[in-house]
């Protein structure tokens, strides 16, 4: 009999299933998310245009739907609440993921202007003698490479890039100050580590 009634009162209306979830019911929360999974899926694939992130991205958004389930106000508008989550978590996921790509290339461009410099420095850099009369390896590029980094990329924004320091001090985000402090410390970082090899070659 109790079967039978179930069967003539039809599915249980979603916003029932919803008040349900809200109380902690699992078996309930299966059900929303079986409903609105391909939907939500669509949604993150269509923002992350890859479809191993869409599915992390799916899971991420029905975790978080599912933490924030007691906040709901009105479960008759589930639906509208949810993909409103999956929207939110898809721009954050692609405001993370674009700042990861510029700081790469970022990377990128200053591992390439660095190369640059220390090509041109061993191609103007004379040989050191040796110990014993024999002509060295050449120091300067191995000095360049042992400044610290924020007096490297200064030093090759400068002479490498040709950049004014007005330039310099919006490239670093810095002042003029320390843009001047940087370029005098490696000048004289490497002005002292030549007379030391210098020394040690003698």
């Amino acid at each position: 009999m109790k079967v039978m009634n179930e069967e003539l009162t039809g599915p249980r209306p979603e916003a029932e299933t919803v008040r349900l979830a809200m109380r902690g019911d699992l078996t309930a929360f299966e059900e929303l998310l079986a409903k609105y999974q391909r939907a939500v899926f669509n949604i993150a694939l269509y923002k992350s245009k890859n479809y191993f992130d869409a599915e992390d991205l799916t899971q991420d958004i029905f975790l978080a739907a599912f933490k924030a389930l007691p906040t709901l106000k009105a479960p008759e508008s589930f639906a509208g609440w949810l993909f409103g989550i999956a929207y939110n978590r898809c721009h954050k996921w692609y405001q993370r993921e674009r700042t990861k790509i510029v700081k790469i290339k970022e990377l990128q461009e200053r591992a390439a202007r660095e190369d640059r410099l220390r090509n041109k420095v061993a191609l103007t850099e004379p040989p050191v003698p040796a110990p014993g009369g024999t002509i060295g390896v050449q120091p300067l590029s191995e000095m360049f490479l042992r400044l610290p980094p924020e007096v490297r990329e200064a030093l090759t924004l400068k002479y490498l890039d040709g950049l004014s320091y007005q330039e310099i001090e919006k490239k670093l985000g810095i002042n003029s100050n320390r843009v001047d402090y940087l370029i005098r410390k490696g000048k004289q970082l490497i002005r002292d580590r030549m007379g030391r090899s210098a020394e040690g070659c003698g």
